[in-house]
């Protein structure tokens, strides 16, 4: 059985998204939609009125339509208190309601939760590449599906979103490309340097076993970045795989309901007319230190002197109290570099990326640092345009997705 949890707060299109589901491919399994529609005691009178817009009109939907195999379930939470608010607590009481739902039916184990959105779309595989991809990685506590955002209009319509990208302006869609750019170009730069945690952590496309779920803690509340902290605790369970043979199509509007985010990024980029990403020399810094391992089990210290920034980040403490006690408490170098690499996490790469960007060497444009990449992986430069290189980029994420899939 599968589970699809979609948080919706001020959507005006909730109806069209769920209508787009039914309408994709019947899957063996079970599927249920459990919509939470939700706002806080101090939210605006205008996201109430639309918050209950949204259920009148699935609702009406619902009671009208011929049934279909969506078991769709809605959940209206008008009054969260405002410290309980935002996407991370939605995701949660959804999915938290998800596991209840699997217990009933003995599923708790083998079922899987799927995290959607209110203002998304997806390829008409969706569900029977999630059931197909799960089976063929038993061992996976979750995926990272493909995802690419609409880029025009035409793009739009294409992907079922009908009228909803009419409003979209030109530099919203320019917006997308560019922050869509620095996501590949993080996330590339990782698996460059053989980074365990290298997979994006995209709220709308995501799915994991329920499992794994519990076992972790379940959904965590952060108003931001609920779907990276979430999905790198979940990898602490095993290998995170990625789908590439289903899309999901996220939304390219602006939005201002998290303090970072696409929504934010296509805001900002509006106003200073460029997105910035993180200098790949800070990715290779971070190579320079994983490659330190054989050395650091052997010896307790470097072989040779770290980078300047990289030996500022990791002060006196990391040799003398860090390293130490990794050693302790590892029996091989296999089970070093497994503790090495947890402490080395994906929360601690990002502090570094952002302490050597803003103290060593700055911010760059993303067009910049992708054609950097791209000299560094030894693949062709085709063009310096945004759009162009956001193209090789997706590229080279479907071909390296599909090696993964049949590698394992």
């Amino acid at each position: 059985m599968m589970v699809v949890v979609i948080p919706c707060y001020n959507e005006p299109d909730l109806l069209g998204t769920l209508q787009h589901l039914t309408q994709c491919d019947q899957p063996i399994s079970k599927i249920e939609v459990i919509v939470v529609i939700n706002s806080s005691l101090s939210c605006s009178k205008t996201i109430q009125e639309q918050n209950q817009k949204s259920l009148n009109e699935v609702s009406d939907w619902l009671n009208t339509a011929t049934k279909n195999w969506l078991t769709i379930h809605l959940l209206h939470l008008p009054n969260l208190p405002k410290s309980n608010a935002g996407v991370g607590s939605a995701r949660k009481i959804g999915m938290d309601e998800a596991i209840r739902r699997l217990a009933d039916v003995n599923q708790a184990e083998n079922g899987l939760l799927i995290c959607y959105d209110a203002d998304c779309r997806c390829s008409p595989n969706y569900f029977t590449s999630i059931e197909t991809h799960f089976s063929n990685q038993p061992k996976s506590p979750g995926t990272s599906i493909y995802f690419e955002h609409p880029l025009d209009k035409n793009e739009m319509e294409k992907c079922g979103f009908g009228k909803v990208g009419q409003s979209i302006s030109q530099n919203e869609f320019a917006g997308i490309a560019a922050y869509e750019l620095h996501l590949r170009y993080h996330v590339r730069a990782q698996k460059h340097i053989n980074f365990p945690y290298g997979f994006q952590t995209i709220g709308s496309a995501m799915a994991v076993r329920a499992w794994a779920y519990v076992k972790q803690g379940g959904m965590n509340r952060r108003q931001a970045g609920e779907d990276f902290y979430f999905l790198q605790k979940i990898s602490w369970l095993g290998k995170v795989t990625e789908l590439s043979n289903a899309i999901v199509y996220p939304s390219p509007r602006i939005s201002d309901r998290v303090p970072f985010g696409t929504g934010k990024a296509i805001s900002s980029f509006i106003k200073s007319k460029h997105q910035t990403s993180y200098p790949l020399q800070a990715y290779l810094d971070i190579q320079w230190l994983i490659e330190q391992a054989d050395s650091l089990w052997e010896f307790g210290h470097f072989q040779e002197t770290p980078p300047a920034p990289l030996a500022t980040f990791l002060e006196e403490k990391f040799l003398k109290d860090i390293v130490p006690e990794i050693r302790q408490n590892s029996t091989d170098l296999e089970k070093f570099r497994k503790r090495f690499l947890r402490w080395l996490n994906a929360f601690r790469l990002m502090k570094y990326l952002n302490r050597a960007k803003d103290d060593f060497y700055g911010s760059k444009k993303v067009e910049s640092v992708a054609q950097e990449l791209l000299t560094e992986l030894r693949q062709p430069k085709k063009s310096e345009n945004v759009i162009d290189l956001l193209k090789q980029y997706r590229q080279l994420d479907r071909n390296s997705f599909k090696s993964v899939e049949i590698k394992n």
